[in-house]
């Protein structure tokens, strides 16, 4: 069962796993070289003023703005197995 939300609404601290990127072909592409990609890892680390967020991925960090984020849907690690 796919209980995916997207990534704008994804609570902090909460180990998630991507389960579809952009719909734009672009950025999705421009996000995957950052390892923002479908069945990667990540984690929501801080919230942003202007609803951007700051995502732990690959063993970096990341800032994505509110637009980008609500493209990306995402699963809490154990729904998405």
């Amino acid at each position: 069962m796919n209980a995916s939300i997207t990534l704008d609404r994804a609570p902090l601290g909460t180990p998630l796993v991507i389960w579809s990127t952009h719909p734009d072909a672009v950025v999705a592409r421009r996000l995957s070289r950052f390892g923002v990609r479908r069945g990667a890892r990540l984690t929501v680390v801080q919230k942003l003023v202007a609803g951007g967020r700051v995502v732990s991925v690959g063993g970096g960090r990341l800032a994505l703005d509110a637009g980008v984020l609500a493209g990306v849907a995402v699963a809490p690690e154990a729904s998405a197995a």
